[in-house]
Parts: C-alpha cells; structure tokens; sequence
C-alpha cells in the first residue's frame, strides 16, 4: 500500500489509506473518491488485522496563563521594556520553542542580555506575555556582567563580577540565586534542546 506508514506524523487532510485497504476509525474520515484522510493532527496507526486506521491526536502544548511562574531569558535590553524567551513553565510540559515575553514597568530593572530571570505572568496581548519580578521568590536566578559577559556571583546582597571587578547592588535576586538543584525542583526540563549544557551556562 502506498500510503501506509504507521507512526508517521500527519496533519488534517493529509490521505492515510484508500477505503478498499483500511476502514476510517477516529481522527480519520472518508472522502467521496474513496481516500481516507487524517481529521486531527497526530501520529498515524494502521490495524493490519481489522483493516482499520486511525490517529491519535498529537498531546496538545499547555497555554501559559496569567499567575503562572515562568523561567525565562533576557534576549534585549530597551528604554523600560526587557525582552525574553520563556523558557519554563512550573508546572507544565515544556517544548522545545518558547513563547517570547516582555517585561514592562516605569523603571525597568537593571538587566542585562543572557539573564536568566524567574518571573509571574501579569497578562497576555496578542501572544506577547508581560510579565513581573516584584514579589517573593522572584528575580534574576543568573545574571551576567554587561560589560565583559562573565557570570555574576553572589557577593552580600549584590552580585559581583571577579573579572571586571564590578559591583551590581540593585538587581532583584531570588532567595537561591545560582542554586541548580531548588531551581530544577520548580522548573523541570531544563537542558539545551542542542544537546549541550544547561541553558545559563551560556550567554
């Protein structure tokens, strides 16, 4: 059969089969000229010995809603308004693509390009979220020195950069700034879809 290839991925209206080789099941429909088409985006799954054919729809992606506690990084630095990729949810299944987020007040934290911050959505326009780091257990998680890159440690209650020998006394911390492992109790998931290390260990 031409079309058979059970497992393959699929999107609606995309021909699984004639009705002469598999009968429709769900997720899957019959034409007037006898093909057999997909309803639902999912995986493909042939029954050789009922002669049927169905898809099991795809687990759809989990919406980030306002209230939730988001890991996310700064990716731009503008005039009151911090740009970032989300890249956690707590609580929910991550993906490999992130939403873009922005973070808006009258006067913008001192951030820099890599940050990884932890922050609670206040709201959501046209599928760019806004988010907040004022409250409890929010702030940046990692921050890097804006002018030479390199990691910022924890020094009192700023941060501190060992190259540049700068000191940063303003930025919002969480209570386990650096910590990886309370991070990773909050945000599961957390590892490069590259392949490589942990997404803050680069810029």
């Amino acid at each position: 059969m031409r079309f058979q290839a059970t497992g393959r991925v699929v999107l609606p209206g995309d021909k699984l089969c004639v009705v002469e080789e598999f009968i429709p099941d769900s997720g899957a429909k019959a034409l007037r000229d006898g093909s057999v088409v997909a309803t639902v985006s999912g995986i493909a799954e042939y029954d050789i010995k009922n002669h049927t054919v169905k898809v099991k729809p795809a687990k759809p992606s989990v919406k980030i809603k306002q209230g939730d506690l988001v890991l996310c990084q700064v990716k731009d630095v503008q005039d009151k308004l911090i740009i970032c990729d989300i890249l956690a949810a707590a609580g929910h299944t991550v993906k490999t693509h992130w939403t873009a987020a922005a973070l808006s007040g009258r006067r913008a934290p001192a951030f820099t390009v890599g940050d990884i911050l932890v922050a609670r959505v206040r709201d959501e326009y046209y599928g760019i979220y806004t988010l907040t780091v004022k409250g409890r257990g929010l702030g940046v998680f990692q921050a890097f020195c804006d002018t030479c890159g390199g990691p910022l440690t924890l020094s009192g209650r700023g941060l501190f950069c060992n190259r540049c020998k700068r000191k940063y006394p303003h930025r919002p911390l969480v209570p386990y700034y650096g910590k990886v492992n309370t991070l990773l109790k909050t945000f599961g998931g957390l590892l490069s879809p590259e392949g490589g290390g942990l997404l803050w260990k680069s810029r």
